[in-house]
């Protein structure tokens, strides 16, 4: 999967013949998911913020960027990016803004409403891309350091209260532990939002552990989890360390399986293709995973999760 096919992006524009091309410009650069709203009032309703001027606090939006010009009929382009500003769900969200000119004062204004970087029009297609791809590169390094800042204060509170368990990382795979998927299984619950799930299992772990020592069978899981955060996911996608051998991802709002399924081929391809030795499997001669996914609506994501690891249980036994 490309970084177009993970990213989902709103284009702004009331002028139809200037948001297509922008929109040609974009799937030149491999992003194709992409949606167009003709004024300021409609980006704000797909966003999900409310066209009175309140800002939704709780409205959730499906976008990782938007392209927004400034001047339109309803309401211009900086009074749009001001009320995303507003909204939680779009507090982060890069926009990239779209203007006629160079003025010093309009461009003031725009990272006053908070933009976050503006082009001039006529696009140039080198500097859209440019820009795009890094807006959506800081927004990621932004979201993972939110992760590492709130373990640093979950460990913090837990050497206050002596309970070192409470961390969100695993000291082993330097992943998630399977508690972030328990809580994103219940914010899913929550918000009524499906969701695609995957298991990432090492065969015969056990008996690689068993072979070579439980600090070997660490160093495999250490591997092979560098391996899996490697591989290109959907933005949305957690990969968590989840029991030995053992992986799980979830990915909050998928429509279908199909972006995880396609993950899992990548990653089952890269183990095998690292040709790690086991030494003591009867199923192959190399370290090789299976992987399984399913696709579930809000009310049967925990069911869906038990499922999937009980039945991965039974077809692994079974085949020995």
């Amino acid at each position: 999967m490309t970084e177009g096919s993970q990213s989902r992006i709103l284009v702004v524009d009331d002028v139809r013949e200037s948001a297509l091309i922008t929109r040609a410009l974009l799937a030149r650069g491999n992003f194709d998911r992409i949606d167009i709203a003709s004024g300021g009032l409609e980006a704000l309703r797909m966003c999900g913020i409310t066209p009175d001027g309140e800002a939704d606090s709780t409205a959730e939006h499906p976008y990782q960027l938007v392209v927004l010009d400034i001047m339109m009929p309803d309401i211009d382009g900086l009074e749009v990016c001001a009320r995303m500003r507003l909204a939680k769900g779009t507090r982060d969200l890069p926009i990239l803004m779209l203007t006629a000119t160079n003025d010093t004062e309009t461009l003031n204004q725009a990272f006053m409403a908070g933009a976050d970087d503006f082009l001039t029009k006529p696009i140039d297609e080198m500097r859209l891309l440019a820009r795009i791809r890094n807006l959506l590169r800081m927004r990621r390094e932004q979201e993972r350091r939110a992760l590492r800042e709130e373990d640093l204060r979950v460990q913090n509170a837990a050497l206050r209260q002596g309970q070192l368990t409470l961390s969100l990382i695993d000291p082993t795979t330097n992943l998630l532990k399977d508690r972030v998927l328990e809580l994103v299984i219940s914010d899913c619950r929550a918000r009524g939002r499906p969701a695609a799930l995957s298991l990432v299992r090492i065969i015969d772990y056990g008996a690689y552990v068993a072979a070579h020592g439980q600090d070997k069978g660490e160093a495999l899981l250490a591997q092979v989890a560098d391996m899996l955060q490697a591989i290109p996911a959907p933005l949305a996608v957690y990969l968590t360390a989840y029991g030995p051998g053992s992986f799980m991802l979830i990915h909050p709002g998928a429509p279908s399986a199909s972006e995880l399924e396609d993950w899992n081929a990548r990653a089952a391809e890269a183990v095998e293709m690292a040709a790690i030795n086991h030494g003591n499997s009867i199923q192959a001669e190399h370290v090789t995973l299976w992987t399984r996914t399913v696709w579930a609506e809000p009310s049967g994501l925990a069911a869906a999760a038990d499922t999937i690891i009980d039945r991965t249980k039974q077809e692994l036994l079974e085949r020995q």
